[in-house]
């Protein structure tokens, strides 16, 4: 605070107390090299707390885009990492191949191949983090929002592993994102065409999870905003009536007013429901 000529300041208030007292998680790198020949850089999170010889839920987090890139100190995702971890579980993350960052190659290494490829290199991840033997393998969760909500979908599709799931504002159909989402040039961009053309549709259909959706058997939470014209709540909608009619364990919460920013500079609060119900909705199926 200063006076009325900014000449004269004196501190008011201070957080350095609050500050010292907490603890945070810090990231271990590591890196592989992926089915085509590139380096894929991943992270490690362990729970805060952790003792060797003792187990631990992980959780693979996502990043979207495609063509975003996570790092040591992801500022987007900073509070979420660190609040599981927290909670005692812990946090892998990477940049598989799609990813910015890492050059034009890496960056179309995901071209007409938006599940297969970046699953393997995810899963890659995940995996090695397991290697480590803190894992418990009967707790993994997965979690990603915008392209990576889509991927979790196609993951949960094709790897029965998981305990439980959270998917965040995903594309689940890429027919009807065409039409619908204001990122709509991601289909002729990355599938080369539309989806009236037979050859496109035929890539699309193969890419898109829905297609798979009748394999998924993994407990699952869909999160979307009211408001999002990124990816369209017909998305989100799609994806949870297949599962219900299935007769699926899945929830669904769609946030008033929310568009695709919930989670990174939405509402606060319905920022902080939904990573409460993503944390309610894991420790249900992780511990029953």
């Amino acid at each position: 605070m200063g006076d009325a000529d900014a000449r004269v300041s004196k501190q008011v208030t201070s957080f350095k107390s609050w500050v010292k007292e907490k603890k945070i998680s810090i990231p271990e790198k590591y890196s592989f090299t992926n089915t085509s020949g590139l380096e894929v850089e991943y992270w490690v999170m362990k729970a805060l707390g952790f003792e060797p010889g003792k187990k631990y839920p992980l959780l693979l987090e996502i990043h979207g885009g495609p063509t975003a890139m996570w790092g040591p100190g992801e500022r987007s995702m900073w509070h979420e990492y660190q609040y599981f971890c927290s909670k005692g579980y812990g946090v892998v993350y990477c940049n598989p191949r799609g990813s910015g960052g890492y050059g034009e190659a890496f960056m179309h290494s995901n071209i007409n191949d938006w599940g297969n490829g970046p699953m393997r290199d995810v899963l890659t991840a995940l995996d090695k983090a397991v290697q480590q033997g803190w894992a418990d393998t009967s707790k993994l969760l997965i979690t990603g929002g915008s392209y990576a909500g889509y991927l979790v979908a196609y993951i949960l599709g094709h790897d029965t592993r998981f305990a439980a799931a959270c998917a965040q504002r995903g594309v689940y159909d890429l027919r009807t994102f065409f039409g619908e989402g204001n990122a709509w040039r991601l289909v002729p961009n990355y599938f080369g065409g539309y989806p009236w053309e037979k050859t496109t549709y035929d890539v699309l259909e193969r890419e898109w999870p829905v297609t798979y959706v009748n394999r998924i058997r993994t407990p699952l939470i869909i999160f979307h905003g009211e408001q999002d014209l990124r990816t369209g709540v017909i998305q989100s909608e799609q994806l949870y009536k297949s599962l219900k009619v299935l007769g699926r364990e899945v929830e669904y919460v769609r946030h008033p007013g929310a568009t695709h920013e919930i989670t990174r500079s939405g509402n606060n609060r319905q920022r902080i429901d939904q990573m409460l119900r993503a944390w309610e909705f894991f420790e249900r199926y992780i511990n029953r």
